[in-house]
Order: structure tokens, then sequence, then C-alpha cells
């Protein structure tokens, strides 16, 4: 009876995430921040990431290792490291962002990879193991307006200590008409410098920007960094 029970229970969630995937994919209504992954024509995207992507995984270290994706979304950089050869995780609060991760690996039957729900705060970023690489894209400027500039700084010097090699972009105080300048007004007149030197001053040792990717958000487009020791 167990048996049955957990076959039945199996074919259950499998048919769930199939129909979360086929609705990501085709209902207009959802917009995406990210591209599904393993579908070529997602709909109503709010951002590209395949451009990001091309650029800086090419800053990957060589050896194949561990990767984590702070604030994966629908998970498109986790599973484009998992699907390089590394092993990929992917660490999402929202509840329709990590059920619709485990959706994508289901249907596309993606290895090398797993997500966390978890919320990433301060007392995350002691506690959280060391990955080769850790992913961080546009999410600093909120950890900024959540825990405050020297809350968020703390968080990226426990980051910074968990990883050899970082990818990382933030929102920037040049955007006008979004939320973000009040809040990092910190990062002075110019933004790139202020972010390298930062990267610096945490413990990376070799910091590149490596492009200007646009948001979708204003016509601001934010600067892109690699990082590593």
């Amino acid at each position: 009876m167990k048996r049955h029970l957990r076959k039945i229970y199996g074919l259950t969630i499998s048919l769930t995430y199939r129909l979360v995937y086929l609705a990501l994919c085709h209902i207009p209504v959802f917009k995406l921040y990210q591209p599904v992954f393993g579908f070529d024509k997602s709909l109503s995207l709010t951002r590209d990431c395949e451009d990001r992507w091309e650029v800086f995984s090419k800053y990957f270290p060589e050896e194949k290792g561990s990767v984590l994706d702070i604030g994966c979304n629908l998970g498109y950089f986790t599973f484009k490291s998992a699907e390089m050869g590394h092993f990929a995780h992917g660490i999402e609060y929202d509840n329709f962002n990590i059920t619709s991760c485990n959706a994508i690996k289901s249907v596309t039957k993606s290895d090398n990879c797993v997500f966390i729900k978890h919320l990433i705060d301060p007392d995350y970023t002691q506690t959280m193991p060391h990955f080769d690489t850790i992913i961080n894209l546009s999410v600093f400027h909120h950890w900024v307006k959540a825990y405050g500039e020297e809350g968020a700084k703390e968080m990226m010097k426990n980051m910074a200590d968990k990883c050899n090699c970082l990818i990382f972009e933030t929102g920037q105080p040049n955007e006008v008409g979004s939320q973000w300048p009040k809040h990092l007004a910190f990062m002075g007149d110019a933004p790139d410098q202020w972010i390298e030197t930062f990267l610096k001053e945490i413990g990376f040792t070799s910091v590149e920007m490596i492009g200007t990717f646009a948001t979708g958000l204003t016509k601001t487009e934010r600067f892109l960094f690699v990082a590593k020791k």
C-alpha cells in the first residue's frame, strides 16, 4: 500500500511541476525576471540574462567546483552553471520562485543543481558554507534597504570569506527614476570606483569590471564585476 501511495505522490508532484513549467513558458500573465531554462522563448521578460552569462561565465575557475547563486529567482544562472559541470546551489526566499526552480529542474532533468529556500540575512552569511564561486547579482542594494549600509557591508565581508571568486552587480546611485539613489548615496558619483575599492577592502586581490548591462528599470546600465583572491 505504501509503495503505491509513494508512486501516486511522485506522479502528482511530477505532473504539478509540468503544469508549473508550462504556465511559466506560455501564460503571458507571468511577467518573468529571468528566462525559463530549457525554453527558448520565455514570455514578458523583465531583464535579459543571457548577455551577462556569456560574459561572466568565461571568468569561472577552470576546475569544476561549487557555485552559489544568491537570490537565484528562476535559477537561470544556477542551471547554466550546472550545465557547465559545476555543482550549483540556488538560494531563494520567494515561494513562487523556489517552486518554479524545482519545476524547471524536474522537467529539464537538470543534474548538478539544488535549490534551497532560505532568507539571506546577516546570520546566514556568517554560518553559510564555503563555495568556490558566488554569483551575487542585483542583491546588495536590497540588503542596504533591509539592513542598512553597515549591515549590508558586513554581509558582503562575511560572503567574501566564503568564496574564492565573486561575480558581482548591484543597484547604483545614478539610477535616476528608481528608489536606489537615496539608499546608495554613500557610493558617491562614481559607483564603479566605489565597488572596485570596496571589493578589494573585503579581501579580493583581483577586481575587474567586465561590462555594463541594461536593467530594463532605468536608462542607466549597471556595472558587472568579477573579483578573485
